[in-house]
């Protein structure tokens, strides 16, 4: 007996001890995780072949049986998430059982079992350990599943999940709320729910809004990702939704966000006042003292199976009230004109799911959603003679489906597709948009809005996504898991859009002696009014293809290598339907490898090497390859009539033609010779497992953006080779990878027949752009016990050069590959420096703690070192031996202050705080009661201040007042029940 209850002990300390979840995301796809595992006699460690290892989900009955091979080892892909029961029996041994097991996203089970001999008995083993040190991957990621998010204070949004994760930051509030990745812009990543790539393709910065309760699980993957994922030089966020068991449940969940309960930012006021004396000093620059917020929403959801262990669903209908009230700076100085602008999005979301377990080897998954929105907002005009109300209507997403099959065809073969349609929106209409012409008043310094616009651009944009994937999994050769597969998008863009009132005024002066853009020359002091036209409309499309292949080569016990490539190629075409760019091939090759240091499975160092592409944003389609036409002319300012329309005088110099309305002839704006964007990146870590509840870890993280593609004006070398040039042509702008040669058409005689002609680096002026970003991650973390969880990390990193990437914080233009940067040489000169996501220190903390059976608390706690401040002006100095066009230049009152010449910002510190209390009255009625308190300080960030210096030759008095702030201290209080 003793002998027996020896072996019995042995097996369960095997098991517990050897049976761990890790997270190899090259071992599974990206919708679900896998199992894998050896089988050996107890008495002679020799391999078990032919033992049974039976997987059944616990929750809805799916089982999947593998026989183990002559090595002794067996393994699963593509397995769903959730918690399994394995069994494994051989012929003359006991019949082992492991009761629990969990996978997860992207993650592999790895079990080590060992069998012993004589009666028949089943020994069964429960409470699975989760392994804090996944041994066999060189990847970077956070795995955090929906019942860890829930213990946290944070905001409902997968942007804010992500954030979590050491190597990510808070971008440019202009962008909204997203995220930056090792020092990419925000417009750089790449966001996917159940396998369907959710990322807006026209400028990046775009993410399908999915009710938040329906996520099950999430990864953030920021660094050192396979082959398999692409289109990013940021990171990815890889999450997948609820879906519906055996057994019914249904839920209601409401969240408010009381007003009463939520703090106003206070008055930022100007320190000095202007020369026109339009501005005073304390007169009121921003302020929301007054703002009223109401936020509330109600989820419906029902959850269970059809056909038992058969076919399920999972559903949730998402209402929701979301109404603001604002003032504008003119109300809170007590000017007699002041607006009040009243916005509302009260469209529902939903979500729907089925899936269908069609025999234990291969299911299918269909499910959609819907996150269209209209966003009213209604602006209110107050003066002395009464008041009139203009409404805009901003249309934001759409609906979107999908269907995905995962199929076993043996134990060593198994497959996976899937088709996705997603649609975006970002259409903005008013019913002034046709008669009232866009005004802004920029004599006294700063820009007024006159006249009786809405939207300064009015515009249809609508989007679609056509996905497609078909994967291979082969776990054919011992010691090898390769994986193959192609991944397929048909993006198209609709396009419309116009000034209001097809036409833009700005009235604004000139000083004696100074240049206008068109080249003319005051010859005394006047004021002027500059006349912009810009339609632009069509169809564009945008194909991106990948192929990838990866092998997972278990080198030795204690080494593991994930050897991949991955090929992609990019088309966009113009408004024809003709090709206007296209990039085959190319090639981005991915290595890393993991040392099990002690072959214990809790020490881990690892490096990895790898290249990334990112296609080309269809906004750059748009803008260049589209019928566009945007002129714009200079005449006297006589005066401001009725209406506040220009009384248009004499002509200023001559029209400037940016477009003519014809699409582009791609040979004219093409650089032939262009080159993909990409960036490398390389890892080195090392990760170990302190006890079996904390473990820790060092990364070190190096990107070097190696190319870009942008828009860049040829001016400067058509000059220096003579040839003929139109000054009032508005620039002859080529897509091309800036500093270096290219290769286009351009009629050099004026005859009319465009010349192949090739340009230098050095003709063009522009410097080589540059983005480095160097980190290094610390990272503490206490798993979850049941009573309390900590992770915590501090990451030093330097993000420097001059191309912050696809879209430009500065200024907060989303125009993506197609920023001011890089238009002319003199935009680039200064740009050097620390970059806009620059931070160079992040402390992160977050944790639960259960502080009695049905109470439990949580925080999550920043503290980050500020953004460089730069200082620009609208100018060159008169010797600068180029003119001046448009565009923020680092030369504020003529002298040169490079990127970040004015130090940094304050540190940002912000804690939040929640309290969960769990209701227990009846049997089989869960019910939850919760208070989540954001920026519980209150404590006032400022995030970004204005950093333009100088306009026009004068200060600008708003410099260095802040333009974003932390979020003020607000509560948001729920009740949930689940039946």
């Amino acid at each position: 007996m003793r002998k027996a209850h020896f072996k019995r002990s042995l097996v369960a300390l095997s098991v517990s001890a050897l049976f761990a979840v890790s997270a190899p995301t090259f071992a599974a796809n990206n919708t679900a995780g896998s199992l894998k595992g050896k089988v050996a006699d107890a008495a002679t460690a020799s391999a078990l072949a032919g033992s049974v290892v039976t997987i059944t989900n616990k929750n809805n009955g799916a089982t999947v049986t593998s026989i183990v091979g002559q090595n002794g080892g067996f393994r699963v892909p593509n397995l769903p998430i959730g918690e399994y029961k394995i069994t494994i029996t051989k012929a003359g041994y006991q019949t082992q059982v492991i009761e629990s097991a969990k996978v997860s996203i992207g993650n592999e089970v790895n079990i080590d079992v060992v069998m012993t001999s004589g009666d028949i008995e089943v020994i069964s083993v429960t409470g699975s350990k989760v392994a804090l040190v996944d041994a066999a991957t060189p990847e970077i990621a956070l795995t955090i599943t929906a019942d860890e998010v829930a213990r946290l204070p944070i905001a409902l949004d997968v942007v804010n999940v992500a954030l979590l994760a050491p190597g990510t930051t808070q971008g440019d509030s202009a962008f909204g709320n997203l995220a930056s990745f090792g020092g990419a812009s925000v417009a750089e990543n790449t966001y996917l729910i159940n396998g369907v790539n959710v990322t807006g393709f026209r400028r990046g910065t775009a993410i399908s809004d999915i009710p938040f309760s329906t996520y099950d699980q999430f990864q953030v993957k920021t660094g050192g990702y396979s082959a398999q994922f692409g289109r990013s030089t940021g990171g990815v966020v890889n999450a997948i939704t609820k879906r519906g068991n055996n057994g019914w449940d249904f839920g209601i969940e409401t969240r408010w966000v009381p007003e009463a309960l939520r703090e106003n930012r206070g008055t930022v006021r100007y320190p000095i006042g202007n020369d026109e004396g339009t501005i005073k000093p304390f007169d009121v620059y921003t302020s929301d003292e007054k703002t009223d917020i109401t936020d509330v929403e109600t989820e419906f959801w029902l959850s269970g199976d059809l056909i038992e262990d058969t076919l399920f669903f999972y559903g949730l209908y998402q209402a929701q009230t979301k109404e603001a009230e604002a003032y504008n700076s003119a109300f809170y100085s007590g000017f007699d004109n002041y607006q009040r602008v009243n916005g509302e999005a009260n469209d529902p979301l939903w979500l729907a799911r089925i899936d269908w377990n069609i025999n234990d080897d291969h299911s299918l998954m269909v499910w959609g959603f819907s996150d269209s929105n209209d966003l009213v907002d209604v602006t209110t005009s107050f003066s002395p003679e009464g008041s009139s109300d203009r409404t805009s209507v901003t249309k934001t997403g759409g609906q979107t489906w999908s269907v995905k099959y995962d199929g076993r065809i043996n134990d060593w073969l198994s497959i996976d597709a899937l088709y996705a349609e997603v649609e975006f929106n970002s259409t903005r209409q008013a019913p002034e948009d046709e008669a009232c012409p866009a005004i802004y008043d920029v004599r006294s310094g700063s820009g007024v809005e006159l006249g009786c616009w809405v939207n300064f651009t009015a515009s249809v944009e609508e989007d679609k996504r056509k996905q497609t994937q078909f994967n291979v999994s082969l776990d054919y050769f011992e010691g090898h898991a390769l994986r193959f597969g192609v991944d397929y998008e048909d993006n198209t863009s609709l396009e419309g859009s116009f000034y209001s009132g097809h036409i833009y005024y700005r009235y604004a002066k000139l000083a004696t002696g100074t240049k206008l853009p068109n080249g003319y020359q005051a010859p005394n002091d006047l004021e002027y009014v500059r006349t912009r036209v810009y339609e632009n409309g069509g169809s564009f499309n945008s194909k991106s293809t990948a192929f990838y292949i990866e092998d997972t080569w278990d080198i030795t016990d204690s080494i593991t290598a994930r050897i991949g490539l991955r090929s992609e190629s990019f088309e966009n075409l113009n408004a024809k339907g003709e090709t206007f760019i296209k990039i085959d091939n190319q090639l981005a090759p991915r290595l890393g490898i993991a040392w099990d240091v002690f072959e214990d499975g809790n020490s881990k160092l690892f490096a990895n090497w790898g290249r990334y592409h990112i296609p080309v944003a269809s906004n750059t389609n748009v803008r260049m390859a589209g019928a566009e036409l945007y002129y714009e002319e200079y005449n006297i300012l006589n005066g401001v009539g009725a209406g506040e329309l220009p009384e248009i005088g004499a002509a200023l110099g001559d029209r400037r033609t940016f477009s003519d309305g014809s699409a582009a002839d791609p040979a004219e704006i093409l650089d032939t010779s262009i080159k993909p964007m990409y960036q490398d990146e390389l890892i080195l870590g090392f990760e170990h497992t302190i006890n079996e509840d904390w473990s820790t870890g060092i990364k070190f993280v190096h990107r070097d953006l190696k190319s870009i593609i942008d828009d860049v004006t040829i001016d400067e070398a058509i000059k220096a080779n003579g040839w003929d040039f139109d000054p009032g042509h508005g620039g002859y702008y080529v897509l091309t990878n800036p500093n270096t040669d290219i290769t286009v058409y351009y009629d050099t005689d004026g005859d009319g027949v465009r010349e192949q002609v090739k340009l230098s680096a050095d003709q063009l002026g522009y410097p080589e752009p540059k983005r480095i970003y160097n980190a290094l991650e610390f990272s503490l973390t206490r798993g979850w016990d049941n009573d309390w969880a900590f992770n915590g990390s501090y990451t030093w990193a330097k993000s420097y050069g001059n191309a912050e990437g696809y879209v430009k914080s500065d200024n907060g233009q989303d125009d993506a590959g197609l920023t001011t940067d890089w238009d002319y040489p003199y935009l680039m000169d200064g740009a050097s420096g620390s970059l806009p996501n620059d931070r160079r220190h992040t402390f992160k903390m977050y944790g639960a703690y259960k502080v009695t059976e049905n109470l439990s608390i949580g925080a999550n706690m920043i503290a980050q070192s500020g953004r460089a401040k730069s200082a620009f002006g609208d100018s060159l100095p008169d010797d600068y031996g180029s003119d001046y066009q448009y565009g923020l230049t680092y030369y504020p009152f003529n002298e040169r202050c490079a990127r970040g010449c004015m130090g940094r910002e304050g540190w940002r510190f912000k804690v939040d705080f929640n309290a969960v209390y769990d209701v227990t009255f009846i049997d089989g009625v869960d019910a939850q009661l919760r208070m989540d308190v954001f920026n519980i300080f209150n404590v006032n960030n400022v995030l970004k201040t204005n950093e333009t210096m100088s306009v026009g030759g004068k200060l600008n008095v708003a410099y260095g007042l802040p333009t974003s702030v932390e979020t003020p201290r607000y509560v948001r209080l729920s009740a949930s029940i689940k039946f």
